[in-house]
């Protein structure tokens, strides 16, 4: 067996690049936090989206013991990755599918949604922004500009999500 050391720990690699996305994005993250204090005293939501992996950002600060109360996430069963890949690809590529979601909610203008997609170029986030800006809400943004960069929409808008939402969080994400 051979006792070569492994060059760099999970935490090694992440920690630095949390900081970094942390850094890189503080005047966003300090907008975006000033708005949701304000948001949370005028009795507002925030909602949260994602489909595929990026689901489990609402599912993640949705309705944990002690979470937030004023969170609404926006999910799916058929977006989310227990659907499989099969299912989840094809659905979050088509126009149309997250109406619904956005309508059973009940989001008032001025409320904030976040949208997270690592590449920003599926159908459900770019439909969610628009329908979202549509009723007045402001629209966040959590996704990797340089891997958006790298690719063409899956929307027929041909706009990704950093291009249409009114804030970005830059992840930093890679191609």
């Amino acid at each position: 067996m051979s006792s070569t050391r492994i060059k760099k720990t999970y935490a090694e690699l992440a920690f630095p690049h949390l900081n970094e996305v942390l850094e890189k994005n503080q005047k966003t993250l300090q907008k975006i936090h000033e708005r949701l204090v304000k948001s949370v005293k005028e009795g507002e939501s925030l909602f949260i989206f994602g489909s595929g992996h990026s689901a489990l950002f609402p599912m993640e600060l949705y309705h944990r013991a002690g979470g937030a109360s004023f969170v609404i996430p926006l999910v799916a069963d058929f977006l989310l990755p227990t659907a499989g890949p099969p299912i989840v690809r094809v659905l979050e590529r088509t126009e149309g599918l997250v109406t619904p979601l956005l309508n059973r909610a009940l989001p008032k203008k001025g409320e904030m949604i976040w949208i997270a997609s690592q590449s920003g170029i599926n159908a459900a986030g770019i439909d969610m922004a628009l329908l979202a800006q549509k009723r007045g809400m402001r629209t966040v943004a959590f996704t990797s500009v340089v891997h958006s960069k790298a690719l063409s929409s899956r929307h027929p808008s041909g706009k990704r999500l950093f291009e249409i939402c009114d804030e970005t969080v830059d992840l930093g994400g890679r191609v």
